[in-house]
């Protein structure tokens, strides 16, 4: 099967939380050499309306050649019985093959019917859910009618990851309520900032990390989590690794003082995407002071591209768990530096 170890989000949130701000954020740090995909409904309450971000799209606001946009016609994406969103998912993988696939559910709908349609057998060697959100407005916790509704509920508590948004209008008792709600809660991560953000690496909360560097670490956050003081330059690489069922991700970072060699990482990288087990090989590393090279490879198809390139260098391979790959894969890796 082609279209293997796409990674994906589920963005869930009670209406008017601000879902399409988040996503919005996330496009908007879309990563270059990925191709990203967005499944929407038709008919966006107060949620995420596919035409508004179609027409960021056409504006500029955001890439426009990595980005796909998939709206589910006729009624709620949620609805994981219906005909139309089994469809819509199955026509985006095959038509896009994305790296990652956002899903925005319906204000009023149900995600642990969506996650557990995502986990089903049939789609157990194509993707990969590595963490799901609900994006809360603390000021909405005083109000009976969102913290003892059915669906509120079912939102956090399918949850990794709670995203708090319209921090900046909060008082001092929102503030006191929104500690003592989380407090005695599951999730992963707390994430409060002004304004509302998230990184692409937080994406991945879901997945179970067993080995990992301090930057790339998702233990339990602290509910005033600050994204300024999380990030660090890797004094010369960041190496983690990251399981879920059957499916293992292990990724590498270097910081932008380490450059490679054109025709060694080449051939490396077609080597790692040929081994037995892997389905995915993305990123980009630094060849001098103004290129890179992309990869962005299907198992058995390598894709790889000069561009310009004056940041950071990562790669990330997507497999099988139980695999040779990834002993293989780190031996490599390690010899190019």
């Amino acid at each position: 099967m082609r279209y293997q170890g796409i990674k994906v989000n589920v963005i869930t949130g009670f209406l008017g939380a601000g879902k399409t701000t988040l996503i919005h954020h996330l496009l908007e740090q879309a990563p270059v050499y990925e191709r990203w995909a967005v499944l929407v409904n038709e008919f966006g309450d107060i949620g995420l309306d596919g035409v508004l971000l179609q027409n960021s799209l056409q504006q500029g606001r955001l890439f426009k050649d990595n980005i796909a946009i998939k709206e589910v016609p006729g009624g709620c994406v949620c609805c994981t019985t219906s005909a139309a969103f089994e469809q819509g998912l199955n026509q985006l993988i095959r038509q896009q093959n994305p790296d990652r696939i956002l899903i925005e559910p319906s204000g009023l709908g149900h995600p642990k019917q969506i996650l557990e349609k995502l986990r089903a057998t049939q789609y157990q060697d194509v993707l990969l859910v590595t963490g799901s959100f609900c994006v809360i407005d603390a000021r909405h916790l005083s109000d009976p009618r969102y913290v003892e509704h059915e669906v509120f509920n079912d939102q956090v508590d399918s949850a990794n990851g709670i995203v708090f948004s319209h921090v900046d209008t909060y008082s001092d008792q929102d503030a006191q309520r929104l500690k003592e709600y989380c407090r005695g809660k599951e999730q992963d991560g707390y994430f409060l900032s002004n304004p509302m953000s998230l990184s692409v690496e937080e994406l991945d909360i879901g997945l179970n990390t067993f080995l990992s560097t301090d930057s790339l670490s998702l233990a339990k956050r602290d509910v005033y989590h600050s994204h300024e003081n999380t990030r660090r330059t890797p004094a010369k690489e960041d190496h983690y690794v990251k399981e879920q069922d059957a499916m293992m991700v292990a990724g590498w970072r270097w910081p932008d003082t380490v450059l490679f060699s054109e025709s060694s990482l080449r051939s490396m990288l077609s080597d790692i995407t040929n081994l037995d087990g892997v389905y995915r090989v993305k990123g980009v590393c630094k060849l001098n002071d103004e290129l890179g090279l992309f990869v962005n490879a299907s198992r058995g198809e390598p894709r790889m591209e000069l561009s310009p390139w004056t940041k950071n260098s990562g790669l990330e391979v997507i497999g099988l768990a139980n695999s040779d790959w990834y002993s293989l894969a780190s031996k490599m890796c390690k010899k190019l530096i």
